[in-house]
C-alpha cells in the first residue's frame, strides 16, 4: 500500500512521519523549495526572520515532542514580559496568577475582579476542553461569538483590550469571528498551571523541526501538485511531468489550494474546503537596534487602539544568533483589515505604511526612528482558519461522517486543530486514521 501526503507543513509532516513509523511507505509533495509552511524561515543579511509562527510555547506537547524525536534542541526564553497597549500606553498582559491578574492595569479593578472570578468559574466548569482539539467542546458552546459573550461575562474593557486583542494577535481576525468555545478552551488552559504557555525557541529557528522532519522522509520539493483525481480504486497524483497512483492520499494543503488541485473527489470533503473561511495577514519585518525594546517579547494591539497592526514581537530574545551588527528584528502582525487592503500593493508601500503606524504606537522605537529599517515581508492570504461555530461544527460533522471516504483524506489546522500543534494533531489523528482504514482491508 502507498500513501501521498500532499503539502509539507506541519501537518502534512506530521502526517508522513507518523505513517512512516507504523511501516506505510509514504512520499510527500511540496509546492516549494522549502518546507514547513507557516514554520518556515528566512535568512537575509545576516538575520533570520521567521516568516510565520515566530515561537513555540511549552504547552505544545506533540510538537516538541517531535523535536525530541529528530534531536532539535529547545530553550525556554529568558523570562520576559507582554503588554497590551491601551491609550498609547503598554500595560502588563499576563493570566497565569492571580498577581498577574492584578497587575493588569489595562483593565480598571472592577474588570481584574471579573476576569479573575470568570477564569474560577471556567476551570471548574469546562475541565475537559482542549484548544488544540477543538472538536471536544461540547455544542452548546459553539451557539455565540466569543466577543458578544465575553463583552456580556466579563465586559466591554476585556472583550475590547483582552480577548479582541489577543485573538488578533494569534489569529489576525477579531473575536467576533471566533465562537465561545475555542475562547473558553484557550483561556480555561492559559489559567490552568498544568499547561506551560511559556515562550519556547528551537535551536536554527522555526524551519529546525520541518527541515528534521523532512530530512528523514520522501518529500519531493517543488514539486506542485496539479491535479488529485480518483483512478482505478486509488488516487492519481498528477505534478509537472509525471503521474502516480497512490492507494490513499492525504490532502495538507490550504484549503484554496486543496480545492484547487481536486478534481471531482468525495462531496464531504468539497464541502468543508468550499465552507472554510481563513484570516489573512501580512507579516512585516524591521531591522532595529537590539537593545530598543528591552525585554519585552510580544506587543498586543487592539483593534480599538489601531486598526493596521495587531502586534509585534521583539526578535532579540531569542540570543545572540539572532542579532547582527548591535541589530535585530522587530517582527510586525497586521489585522485583517490592513492585510486584505495592502495584499496586492508594492513591498515598499507596505513597508512604509506599517513603519508609520508602529512608530506612532511604540515610543522606543520613535526614540530610534531613523535606525528602523525595512527588512523582509511575507504575505499570506490564508494565514489561520476562523474557529467560527459553523466552522467548528462543520469539521466535527465531517471527521465523524466524511474523514476517508474514497481513501482520501484531509488535515490541518482548519480542521479544529488551532495553531502549530492543532495542525500537528490533526496530522497524528489523520495518521491514525488511515493506518486503521488500512489494517481493515482484506488480507491485512
Amino acid at each position: 500500500m502507498r500513501v501521498a501526503v500532499i503539502g509539507a507543513g506541519i501537518a502534512g509532516l506530521t502526517c508522513a512521519w507518523e505513517l512512516q513509523k507504523a511501516g506505510i511507505p509514504v512520499q510527500v509533495f511540496e509546492r516549494d523549495s522549502s518546507v514547513g509552511g507557516r514554520m518556515n524561515t528566512r535568512t537575509k543579511d545576516g538575520l533570520a526572520f521567521d516568516v510565520g509562527a515566530n515561537f513555540l510555547i511549552g504547552a505544545y506537547r506533540g510538537v516538541n515532542a517531535l523535536a525530541a524525536e529528530t534531536g532539535v534542541s529547545l530553550r525556554n526564553a529568558s523570562p520576559v514580559t507582554h503588554v497590551v497597549y491601551r491609550g498609547g500606553r503598554p500595560c502588563p498582559m499576563n493570566f497565569s496568577s492571580v498577581r498577574d491578574i492584578f497587575r493588569m492595569d489595562g483593565l480598571n479593578l472592577r474588570s481584574r475582579f471579573r476576569f479573575l472570578a470568570f477564569l474560577i468559574k471556567v476551570r471548574r466548569a469546562h475541565t475537559g476542553l482542549d484548544f488544540f482539539e477543538l472538536g471536544l467542546s461540547p455544542d452548546a458552546l459553539n451557539q455565540e461569538d466569543a466577543y458578544t459573550f465575553a463583552r456580556r461575562e466579563v465586559g466591554h474593557e476585556f472583550a475590547d483590550y483582552v480577548l479582541d486583542s489577543f485573538n488578533s494577535c494569534m489569529m489576525f481576525s477579531r473575536s467576533s469571528e471566533t465562537s465561545v468555545a475555542a475562547f473558553l478552551s484557550l483561556f480555561g488552559m492559559m489559567a490552568n498551571a498544568a499547561f506551560d504557555f511559556s515562550v519556547v525557541y528551537a535551536d536554527g529557528d522555526m524551519r529546525a523541526i520541518p527541515e528534521a522532519l523532512a530530512d528523514r522522509l520522501v518529500v519531493h520539493r517543488r514539486c506542485a501538485v496539479e491535479a488529485l483525481a480518483a483512478h482505478e480504486g486509488g488516487w492519481r497524483v498528477d505534478t509537472p511531468g509525471s503521474s502516480r497512483v497512490f492507494d490513499r492520499v492525504v490532502v495538507a494543503a490550504t484549503p484554496k489550494a486543496a480545492l484547487g488541485m481536486l478534481d471531482g473527489g468525495p462531496r464531504p470533503h468539497r464541502r468543508l474546503l468550499e465552507q472554510t473561511r481563513s484570516a489573512s495577514t501580512i507579516n512585516v519585518s524591521f531591522r532595529i537596534p537590539r537593545k530598543t525594546l528591552g525585554h519585552t517579547h510580544c506587543f498586543y494591539v487592539p483593534y480599538v487602539e489601531s486598526p493596521v497592526i495587531s502586534e509585534f514581537t521583539n526578535e532579540a530574545l531569542k540570543g545572540e544568533h539572532a542579532t547582527r551588527g548591535g541589530m535585530s528584528l522587530v517582527n510586525v502582525g497586521l489585522h485583517e483589515e490592513a492585510a486584505v487592503e495592502l495584499m496586492n500593493e508594492e513591498d515598499g508601500k507596505i513597508f512604509e505604511v506599517v513603519k508609520t503606524e508602529l512608530l506612532t504606537i511604540n515610543a522606543e522605537l520613535r526614540a530610534v526612528a531613523d535606525q528602523v529599517r525595512a527588512h523582509d515581508l511575507e504575505r499570506w492570504p490564508e494565514a489561520i482558519p476562523k474557529y467560527d461555530c459553523g466552522q467548528i461544527a462543520r469539521v466535527k460533522e465531517f471527521l465523524r461522517d466524511g474523514q476517508g471516504q474514497q481513501g482520501l483524506y484531509l488535515c490541518g489546522d482548519y480542521l479544529n486543530g488551532p495553531w502549530i500543534e492543532g495542525a500537528s494533531r490533526s496530522g497524528q489523528k489523520a495518521a491514525r486514521q488511515v493506518v486503521r482504514d488500512l489494517a481493515q482491508l482484506p488480507g491485512n
